[in-house]
């Protein structure tokens, strides 16, 4: 499988995951040769859970076999329907395979905090996604704190992770912050009642055995999600953090259970605008 690499492009929009000033690769710090830049809200409510989640997380990559196949049979519909170009960061993207259906000129870079994502490469998983033997961009990062300069993306794409970060509002201020005035933001996403809004019968028993299991003990069985949201929530999310909906898929394989909203900066991003009249 290909090493990560960091081309000059994304060396020139680096910046500091807390000042958002420009910085270098060795200033943010660095291991095992891939630019570190996670930080982590320690101090904040939900990070011992978060914490526990994300290791659980990783663990159970390394040891999990998808069909894959069937996989990108189920998602090959969504990125017909959604087209990225030009710059796009892919947050929580692991090892990019998201590339599988992105045009091969885009210059694409992923950031996820889990930093020994290429542990988790199964064989057939490198068969069926070519681009994960292709040299990616990575940089190991957490969400709510990206070491980006603003506004230098086309396209921020945040697919199945939104329910794994310690604070959503945190992560789409910094989607915002790093999107280009016309920038755009995907989030993909299975959403608690689905496009109804109300949970199924069968839904409702698996949570009420999930509580008694966990109860008593069986923690095989603990929910390591950080939130639930509805499509209610999700798009009060996204709206309360400057993003206006432009559109909604339903991903089909799916049955009306996952979706994935594309949004704008509402306005324009002035913040990137004022940032950029200002160098």
């Amino acid at each position: 499988m290909a090493n990560p690499m960091i081309e000059e492009w994304v060396k020139e929009i680096l910046a500091d995951p807390i000042s958002k000033l420009p910085a270098t690769a060795e200033s943010i710090g660095e291991r095992d040769g891939i630019i570190d830049a996670r930080r982590y809200l320690k101090n904040t409510a939900g990070f011992v859970s978060w914490q526990h989640g994300q290791e659980f997380y990783e663990a159970w990559d390394k040891q999990t076999i998808e069909d894959y196949k069937t996989e990108i049979e189920g998602v090959a519909p969504v990125y017909d329907q959604i087209k990225m170009r030009g710059r796009v960061l892919d947050v929580g993207g692991g090892a990019g395979t998201v590339r599988h259906f992105l045009p091969r000129e885009t210059e694409f870079v992923s950031v996820d905090p889990f930093v020994d994502y290429r542990k988790g490469l199964d064989p057939r998983k490198l068969q069926a996604y070519p681009c994960l033997r292709e040299p990616l961009n990575f940089i190991a990062a957490c969400a709510e704190f990206l070491p980006f300069q603003f506004g230098s993306f086309d396209w921020v794409h945040m697919r199945s992770m939104l329910d794994h970060v310690q604070s959503p509002d945190l992560a789409l201020m910094e989607a915002r912050r790093v999107l280009r005035p016309d920038g755009r933001l995907v989030i993909g996403l299975y959403v608690d009642g689905g496009k109804s809004g109300r949970r199924s019968l069968d839904r409702q028993l698996k949570e009420i055995a999930r509580t008694i299991l966990v109860s008593i003990g069986v923690n095989r069985y603990r929910d390591h999600h950080t939130f639930h949201p509805t499509f209610a929530n999700l798009t009060k999310l996204a709206t309360d953090n400057g993003f206006r909906i432009d559109d909604v898929f339903w991903q089909p394989q799916w049955h009306d259970t996952v979706c994935y909203l594309t949004a704008s900066v509402e306005g324009g991003n002035r913040i990137a605008t004022a940032s950029s009249e200002n160098n």
